[in-house]
């Protein structure tokens, strides 16, 4: 069972890392992303052994997509620079995913900007 402290270093140890990912991938990542790659959020387990890392993208899926398997292969590299940042027991095995709660918060924005632009036509 994992008390309130456990959660908070999970929920602290996920920030530094998210942080420190998104560091790299501006300074350190030598290989151009095709897009713009944001780092929406980090998670790891209790043991902070693995790391799932989100990425949203500006652009479209196959861009997405790309940029996740380009990170994927070079995971070492940010694993390595990780390393050197934290001061962790382990440092965690890296995995890139695409986060989709980016785009649907984009794609609810839209909906409710257009619902607003209808509502003031007919006013």
């Amino acid at each position: 069972m994992k008390n309130t402290g456990d959660g908070r270093r999970v929920a602290r140890v996920e920030r530094e890392v998210q942080q420190t990912v998104a560091q790299f991938l501006i300074s350190g990542f030598k290989l151009p992303l095709p897009g713009l790659v944001t780092v929406a959020r980090v998670q790891m387990p209790a043991d902070l052994r693995t790391a799932k890392v989100y990425i949203s993208l500006l652009g479209n899926q196959e861009d997405l997509d790309e940029a996740i398997e380009l990170l994927q292969a070079r995971a070492f590299e940010v694993q390595s620079f990780i390393g050197k940042e934290l001061k962790m027991r382990y440092c965690p095995k890296l995995t890139f995913h695409a986060d989709s709660n980016t785009e649907q918060i984009l794609k609810v924005e839209r909906i409710l900007a257009d619902l607003e632009e209808e509502r003031k036509k007919n006013k």
